[in-house]
């Protein structure tokens, strides 16, 4: 399988779907000095600066699209603005634009436990409107087994108009 990164910081999450098989085709990241630890680490992955300068013109299909959108304004510890336009979290409208563009077969989302107050429903519902549904789970670090908690959230999507698409109504033979 493949995956696309978009919000990608320094790869933890791409070193994790790395280690569970996937390849990576692509990644997005703003901050210089992520993009340089990035490319230390993934020397042959096309990079992006910007992800409110690409979509299905310049990246690449994957099966799977993962990131953690910025969480500082849902967060317990920000100003508790919510996903809302011009906020860093409402960063969540163009990882949704890209997914409605990009049609991966599913979409893993990481943030904090304060997006459950501050905006689940949102994308949940942004991606329900996409055709996605999606599974959720808070987990921490020592689920794992680090000596500390930093819990977040984990969100798992996968596309109902791919699956619905592969499945026959029992009965029919597709015969004409």
């Amino acid at each position: 399988m493949t995956f696309g990164s978009l919000f990608s910081g320094i790869g933890g999450i791409d070193l994790g779907l790395e280690r569970a098989g996937m390849t990576c085709k692509w990644q997005v990241e703003i901050d210089p000095f992520c993009r340089k630890v990035l490319a230390k680490h993934w020397p042959d992955v096309r990079r992006y600066e910007d992800v409110k300068r690409v979509g299905s013109e310049t990246l690449e299909p994957v099966d799977v699209i993962a990131g953690g959108f910025p969480c500082q304004d849902v967060s317990v510890a920000g100003k508790k603005a919510g996903i809302k336009e011009g906020t860093r979290s409402g960063l969540w409208f163009e990882f949704h634009r890209i997914i409605r563009e990009l049609r991966p077969r599913y979409v893993f989302v990481e943030n904090v436990p304060g997006l459950l107050a501050d905006g689940m429903g949102r994308v949940l519902s942004d991606l329900a409107e996409i055709g996605y549904d999606a599974e959720w789970q808070v987990l921490s670090a020592a689920d794992v087994g680090a000596p500390h908690l930093r819990k977040r959230v984990f969100i798992i999507a996968y596309s109902t108009i791919q699956r619905l698409e592969g499945c026959r109504v029992a009965g029919e033979t597709g015969d004409s």
